[in-house]
């Protein structure tokens, strides 16, 4: 029996691109809506090796990223998980197949304080991911505590992101 995939929604690359811009091949991405590895948890994404996988019972596999069910704060959650998730298809796209299996450590950090002068490569890989979820969250209004203004976060952001998608995404004219 198949296991359930998809490809992306062409909402969800619209979404994906007003972070990513052209940066991720999106035809090359599948939604998978069954575990990457045994072990996974419940409620934890992988993305490995570049598609999303979603344990079956975990509750937070959605059939279109680009609109969940659920009112504003359940919306922002979901595209935010989505948009992490989507930095890790960028790094196993941009460094190879096996890069995140084989660099990722079991107690990768999370947290992070963005440091002047340092690129997003500069940081750990989970680290990058909730740099690229906040950049959209603040994009999106959300205040964050502890966080920099949004500039501060586009400015880290690597240059092949293509700068007229950060402005579609922020509404300025960066």
């Amino acid at each position: 029996m198949p296991r359930p995939s998809r490809p992306l929604t062409e909402g969800e690359i619209v979404l994906a691109r007003t972070v990513f811009g052209a940066a991720i091949d999106y035809a090359r991405v599948r939604v998978c809506h069954y575990k990457w590895i045994f072990f996974q948890p419940r409620r934890i994404v992988m993305a490995p090796m570049g598609d999303l996988h979603f344990h079956p019972r975990g509750g937070v596999y959605c059939d279109d990223f680009a609109c969940p069910v659920g009112g504003r704060a359940e919306e922002l959650k979901a595209k935010g998980l989505f948009l992490h998730e989507m930095t890790h298809v960028w790094q196993a796209q941009q460094r190879g197949r096996w890069y995140l299996v084989l660099m990722r450590h079991p107690f990768a950090t999370y947290d992070y304080s963005l440091k002047p002068g340092w690129p997003l490569a500069r940081y750990g890989l989970e680290q990058q991911a909730e740099i690229v979820r906040h950049y959209w969250l603040l994009t999106q209004g959300v205040t964050i505590g502890g966080a920099a203004d949004v500039g501060a976060y586009r400015a880290i952001l690597p240059p092949e992101w293509e700068k007229s998608a950060f402005s579609k995404s922020s509404g300025d004219s960066a």
